[in-house]
């Protein structure tokens, strides 16, 4: 059993392959990976509005009908899902090849319900992923007639961690469909030998299926995946561990860590059942100190759900456990909460903890004021050439808007202009904030798949309409010598006191941006954080671009508006952006406008 589970250590994620088939990219938020995936794979997806919004029937609605062979999903909230326990025992004791995909939001709401099922559980971290491991979880679940349930994070707008859309690369239908293989493989209790097997010894088919799974399906999409991803591949004496979201996060920020001086690595778990606990403890054991940062706080256990499991692990492997590597120490284990985001000023601040040796806090909380850690003021190191701009591979922007809808024009507009002009795919994440004042759409755009989002990074530009630069969600991400674009008619002196004594101190530049011409509406907000967005992608990446060319492709990327209107309005915010950008080492008065759009 366990020779899947022993192979060496090693990170798919940190590397990529050429698909077998072209991919073209798409933008797509949780719900449209979903249903990307399961239409690619020919399945008949159900949701809770069957029976009365009876979930459980959808359930057993999906057994009766992999069981005439045909395949079936279930898409529902995860509070929804993990209310539905009868019938997910049930199912698992069908054997059928289905699967349930869970919308949550940071990932961590309910989870706990979904792991004594007897079902497979894996966490994804974005809608890339969240189409990945719909299929790598159908294959698996067929292949095993164990049942599989995907956690997808980042699935709500209005949940605090926001909902994330991502231009994700799509393969076409036929290599999806050789991966996953004809629906008639759905129907595992066909073979009398598995039906007679036991509960843990059917079981003990998942870790082969899923592994063989995530292995083939990076010839599908050029993306590589496993049990648990670890960066960098040699040993470092500090390791930060964490499953779904905040794993991810973790493992794209690991870079900038180490820019700061840290020799820390990561852990991105991905699969919660069944967990690759030999895997993990052969990985880790090396480590000085260990840090699992938990979505959520659970106040009277020992840790949140991951701590628990690596513990186990731990205990296992020192007791000499069959299956698991023999080891003479335990690595010093911290456990901290991260709430539904955090920035990597904290992840520095958690690396400091585990240096603390007896001084650091075992148990700590990003969100709870009482058990929270000092902020590291460690800075990144310089570059090699202090006095110019280096080129980099993502950059990242934030948008403070006015409604949902204009956040979603943004984001289309924002995510295909960076795709065509310099190259940038692009991972948001879309925040509705109170009731009536407005969404925040935080842009990470990467050379390569944008990924990490739940690290909250400080943004080089903001752009916030009249009303949203009142908000300190404009405000307050501003680090030192950044530029906040300010959309409106008319949007000179809008700038309230209080945010101007916030930009006096980061020595940030006002930018108005006006969008009162031919354009009108959410075509022009679009197309003005477009024009913008471009400017400071061109001038990280050091990539040449005019303003032509900055008019074409927005106004190519606002499919019903004036062409022509939305290329001027595109043009005019390139070039004053540039404008600000290029000048930034002369140092003008800092909260002052510089330049009108």
């Amino acid at each position: 059993m366990h020779d899947e589970l022993d192979r060496t250590v090693e990170s798919p994620a940190v590397s990529s392959t050429r698909p077998a088939t072209p991919v073209r990219l798409e933008m797509l938020d949780v719900a449209g990976a979903i249903a990307a995936a399961e239409k690619a794979a020919g399945s008949r997806v159900l949701g809770d509005t069957t029976e009365n919004g009876d979930l459980a029937h959808a359930i057993l609605e999906a057994c009766s009908l992999a069981d005439k062979n045909t395949r079936a999903a279930v898409i529902a909230p995860i509070e929804r899902v993990a209310s539905a326990r009868d019938a997910m025992r049930r199912a698992a004791s069908a054997r059928l090849g289905i699967v349930a995909h869970a919308i949550s939001g940071h990932g961590a709401e309910e989870l706990a319900a979904l792991t004594d099922l007897g079902w497979g559980v894996l966490a994804a971290a974005g809608p890339e992923d969240s189409f990945d491991l719909a299929l790598v979880a159908r294959r698996a679940a067929e292949d095993s007639g164990v049942p599989f349930v995907v956690v997808h994070g980042f699935g709500r707008a209005q949940h605090p961690a926001g909902r994330a859309a991502a231009m994700v690369g799509v393969p076409e239908e036929k290599a999806v469909q050789a991966f996953v293989g004809p629906s008639a493989r759905t129907r595992s209790k066909a073979d009398g030998a598995r039906a007679a097997a036991g509960d843990r010894a059917f079981a003990e088919r998942a870790p082969f299926a899923l592994g063989a799974a995530l292995r083939e399906y990076g010839a599908v999409s050029g993306r590589r995946h496993d049990t648990f991803d670890k960066i960098p591949l040699g040993e470092s004496p500090l390791v930060l561990v964490g499953l779904g979201p905040v794993g991810d996060a973790l493992f794209h920020a690991t870079g900038e860590l180490r820019a700061r001086g840290y020799d820390v690595g990561a852990v991105h778990v991905t699969s919660l059942r069944p967990f690759p606990g030999p895997r993990l403890v052969k990985a880790l054991a090396r480590a000085l100190a260990i840090t699992v940062l938990e979505p959520a706080e659970e106040p009277l256990a020992q840790g949140g759900l991951l701590a628990r499991e690596l513990k186990s692990a731990f205990t296992d492997a020192i007791t000499w456990a069959p299956g698991f590597p023999g080891i003479g120490r335990i690595p010093k284990l911290f456990v901290g909460a991260s709430g539904p985001a955090f920035d990597v000023a904290d992840l520095a601040a958690v690396c400091e903890n585990m240096l603390a040796d007896e001084r650091g806090r075992r148990v700590f909380s990003f969100v709870d004021v009482e058990h929270s850690l000092p902020r590291a003021t460690r800075a990144p190191e310089p570059a090699a050439s202090p006095g110019e701009p280096r080129a980099e591979r993502e950059i990242a922007i934030r948008f403070v808007l006015d409604d949902v809808a204009a956040a979603e024009a943004v984001l289309r507009a924002v995510g295909a202009s960076l795709a065509s002009g310099v190259g940038l795919r692009t991972h948001a994440i879309v925040t509705a904030t109170t009731p009536g004042a407005g969404a925040l759409v935080d842009v990470l755009a990467s050379r390569d798949h944008a990924r990490g989002g739940m690290a909250r990074r400080a943004p080089r530009l903001v752009i916030a309409t009249e009303r949203g630069v009142a908000s300190a969600g404009a405000v307050v991400p501003l680090p030192d010598g950044a530029v906040l674009g300010v959309l409106g008619a008319d949007p000179s002196g809008v700038l309230p006191e209080a945010a101007r004594t916030v930009v006096r101190e980061r020595r940030a530049r006002v930018l108005p941006l006006a969008v009162g011409d031919a354009a009108s509406g959410t075509s022009a907000l679009a197309a003005a954080a477009a024009g913008a967005a471009l400017a400071a992608a061109s001038r990280a990446l050091r990539s040449p671009l005019d303003g032509g060319t900055a008019s074409r492709l927005v106004s190519e990327s606002i499919p019903g508006a004036d062409a022509e209107a939305s290329g001027r309005q595109a043009r005019r915010a390139f070039e004053a952006t540039r404008d600000v950008l290029a000048a930034a080492r002369d140092e003008p008065d800092p909260g002052t406008p510089i330049g009108v759009a």
